[in-house]
């Protein structure tokens, strides 16, 4: 099944009326704004693209941005078999990184709690928070919710979050106590809503860990990285994975530069972008090397051979099995050759006869593809014939040198 996002065009528009008809009946003036739209393939103020998939409508987003760096998005509408097939989820993660690309602080969305339910997971699954209620008092009269995405282009070390952590709560309106091996929390009073009480939270450092509670648990850095996209947290040792693979299936697999890649009819040269397949499938497979500190959210980098560093992404989830459990664990893997994988299976070691399984999100690809020969005048000793981890400086270069487009 092969899914396509786009932007959408005239002949779309019942389609998207349709899907659209909770938010339209709740805010007639999305209607107007659907019908007063060019809706042949540009895009400016307001945006308004799709996922489709056999030429079948499944998600529309609608969006304006009303400051440079500020958008708004006025809805976000399912249709049938959108959720079963995880059209939501890609819909809304395309649109987070075409909003990063341009540069977007926050991103803002009003539900009517009418339907708010079977998007509310969709979007705080992508990093949209909880901003505020909007109250009604009227006989009918239903709360709107207010969700917000922040995004924060910097890289943070690990040593800092705590720091971060604090500002962060000062900025929501928080009441912030310093205490021994960490912070307390709540509400300020005045903020508070009527006949509600606050108590304390604390986030307290336990080793390398960050403790919330009550109720007692980890915060992982992961969920820090998703709510606050493209946020990094950079911990002491830490290093990225670079992860190898032939263009065969890197061309199945992901976007490649527009220089390296067959579908260049597909790909603007806007961060929009009119037209360009979105991939089922986000796992790939490699020689179970480089591992020892692999987490979920750690940066990775694509190497295709014989064309070079291609894209960037992050770890969503990982594991080691034998290539003949894999079949049976995961939908995913009917496209792989079951011989290719076998022959990134360990030889010998701890690891012996399992291969490394890496389900990714958050894929970019770079402006340019960086070859072998501009890597290794970055650092002479660079390898590319299994995965390996990398320096954070010369994954940074390599990212920088992607990016430039030179």
């Amino acid at each position: 099944m092969k899914m396509v996002l786009r932007t959408a065009l005239k002949q779309d528009l019942p389609a998207i009326k349709t899907i659209l008809k909770p938010w339209t009946e709740h805010d007639p003036g999305i209607l107007d704004l659907l019908d007063s739209l060019p809706l042949t393939g540009e895009h400016g103020a307001v945006g308004c693209r799709i996922l489709e998939t056999e030429k079948t409508v499944r998600c529309v987003s609608l969006w304006s941005q009303e400051k440079p760096n500020e958008a708004h998005l006025l809805a976000l509408g399912l249709g049938p078999g959108a959720s079963e097939l995880g059209a939501d989820r890609r819909l809304l993660r395309e649109e987070i990184l075409a909003w990063s690309e341009m540069g977007i602080a926050k991103v803002t969305i009003r539900l009517p709690e009418a339907f708010a339910g079977g998007l509310i997971d969709c979007l705080k699954g992508c990093g949209f928070m909880l901003e505020g209620i909007s109250s009604c008092c009227s006989v009918d009269g239903k709360p709107q919710i207010c969700l917000c995405k922040h995004f924060l282009y910097r890289v943070i070390p690990d040593s800092q979050v705590m720091g971060f952590l604090r500002d962060f709560f000062l900025s929501l309106g928080y009441e912030v106590r310093e205490e021994p091996e960490g912070l307390g929390y709540r509400i300020k009073t005045e903020y508070r809503l009527p006949f509600i009480f606050s108590t304390w939270h604390r986030i307290t450092r336990s080793g390398p860990d960050i403790i919330v509670h009550p109720p007692a648990r980890v915060l992982e850095r992961h969920e820090l990285e998703t709510l606050f996209y493209p946020l990094r947290i950079h911990a002491r040792h830490e290093q990225p994975l670079l992860l190898p693979m032939e263009k065969k299936r890197a061309m199945h697999l992901i976007d490649l530069p527009q220089s390296d890649s067959r579908q260049d009819s597909l790909f603007a040269t806007d961060p929009i972008g009119r037209q360009r397949p979105v991939h089922f499938n986000n796992l790939t497979y490699s020689y179970p090397t480089g591992i020892r500190g692999i987490r979920k959210g750690l940066p990775l980098l694509f190497y295709v051979n014989r064309i070079g560093v291609v894209g960037s992404g992050r770890v969503e989830d990982w594991y080691l099995d034998e290539p003949k459990n894999l079949y049976n664990r995961i939908d995913e893997m009917g496209y792989f050759d079951p011989e290719d994988v076998k022959e990134q299976a360990a030889t010998s070691g701890p690891k012996m006869g399992k291969v490394l399984v890496i389900r990714f999100h958050w894929y970019k690809p770079l402006k340019r593809s960086v070859t072998l020969e501009e890597i290794r005048k970055m650092d002479e000793n660079f390898n590319p014939q299994r995965a390996r981890t990398l320096s954070a400086v010369l994954f940074q270069s390599i990212i920088s040198a992607g990016d430039s487009g030179k």
